[in-house]
């Protein structure tokens, strides 16, 4: 019955892909590296503008600073500033929208400015990993409230600034979020064809510092215990006890060690990510870990000290997710884009959500690609079908046309 109502609000919005294009540039422009803290402090402040317009309270959440292992030993890294902006209403939906604003380019990273390749292209850092998701949340939302149905749902977003680092300080923040609403929806980025994302792979980030014994390495090698060729072996015996296990996924990042090679190193360091299938996949690598751990520290002059500096589960797609999937499904169809939904091996803040049992909507941001490297880019037009799809959603969830799960 309100078919053509629904047509004329999402109506409103075309034409608007110019200005929503040079929005996201002047966001992306901004650096937001994960430690940048003069570039996320000053993002905020354009965060706070962009949901000024909207009926909801704002408050900005400092963070813990991030502790991590490193070769000079234990150091502490100030973190940026969470927003939380909350519609607070006697309303018998509760939904969670969250997406991050930190991106994986530093300060003095070489890609720091957009450029448009072509009329439907933007390339820049964050583009659409994910300041392209932001925008499609923050519009969504003002669309939703121009609804007359606004009031029917209660809902709070959640952006962060330390998702790219493992969301390290934000953790507890997105837990307590997740338990008191019924849905959760994420805008990381689509799948390259457009799709949502149904399961994703647990990620664990460790530093590793492993300490031996310097030596001259001609007159009396063997007085030392080298700490690289301990890492190295350490490296490869995680390697192959991982091998038969396809759902787990080592790679070891940075390396550090060594001077002069005459001397045998007495130090050396490593930082490692491992993604996982499943809960058995993690205590496996919980066991393998403690064990080559336990066996380097028994061989005499070695010392090796591990420490997780993030952690974030699988994420499984269960029998409510799946109905909502559906519908999204469903809403795509109605504005003429084909929506389907598939998985990733990447994790994102949508891991912690949904291990709290709450249905959990990934992958609502833009269609682009490149992440992480110096040609990210997002697909203009996508940014206006992918708000109205949000905003479909949200507005037949608020009309009753789709229902939420029953045990939710």
């Amino acid at each position: 019955m309100d078919e053509t109502f629904y047509s004329t609000l999402l109506r409103s919005l075309d034409g608007q892909t110019g200005y929503l294009s040079r929005l996201l540039k002047s966001w992306a422009d901004v650096n937001t590296g994960s430690y940048n803290s003069n570039g996320l402090n000053r993002f905020i402040s354009l965060m706070r503008e962009a949901f000024k317009t909207l009926p909801a309270k704002m408050e900005t959440v400092s963070l813990p600073a991030q502790t991590m292992l490193r070769p000079e030993g234990k150091l502490s890294f100030p973190l940026g500033k969470a927003l939380s902006v909350k519609k607070s209403v006697e309303a018998p939906i509760r939904i969670l929208l969250t997406i991050h604003y930190d991106t994986v380019y530093s300060a003095d990273h070489a890609l720091q400015r957009c450029q448009e390749t072509d009329q439907n292209t933007l390339k820049g850092p964050g583009v659409a990993d994910a300041k392209g998701g932001l925008l499609v949340l923050v519009e969504a939302l003002k669309l939703f409230e121009a609804s007359p149905w606004s009031d029917r749902i209660s809902w709070e977003a959640l952006i962060t600034p330390d998702e790219e680092i493992g969301s390290v300080g934000s953790t507890p923040l997105i837990l307590e979020a997740a338990r008191r609403n019924d849905l959760a929806l994420v805008y990381e980025p689509a799948l390259p064809d457009g799709s949502l994302v149904g399961t994703r792979k647990g990620s664990s980030v460790y530093s590793a510092l492993i300490r031996g014994r310097a030596a001259h390495a001609g007159r009396n090698p063997e007085f030392g215990r080298n700490a690289i060729h301990a890492m190295a072996n350490f490296i490869v015996q995680m390697q192959d006890s991982f091998n038969p296990h396809p759902g787990i996924i080592l790679n070891v990042g940075e390396t550090f060690g060594g001077g002069a090679v005459n001397v045998v190193p007495d130090l050396a360091y490593f930082r490692f990510n491992i993604r996982s299938q499943n809960p058995d996949d993690q205590i496996l690598v919980n066991s393998v870990i403690e064990k080559l751990s336990d066996g380097l520290n028994e061989i005499d002059g070695f010392k090796v000290e591990i420490s997780q500096d993030s952690s974030k589960p699988p994420k499984v797609v269960d029998h409510g997710t799946v109905k909502i999937l559906d519908h999204f499904v469903s809403c795509g169809r109605e504005i003429g884009i084909d929506i389907k939904w598939g998985n990733s091996g990447g994790a994102s803040d949508a891991n912690i959500v949904a291990a709290v049992g709450v249905p959990t909507v990934d992958g609502l941001g833009v269609r682009g690609g490149g992440l992480h490297s110096q040609d990210e880019y997002v697909l203009t037009d996508s940014i206006l079908e992918r708000i109205k799809l949000s905003a479909l959603f949200l507005m037949k969830l608020a009309h009753g046309d789709i229902k939420l799960p029953a045990n939710h």
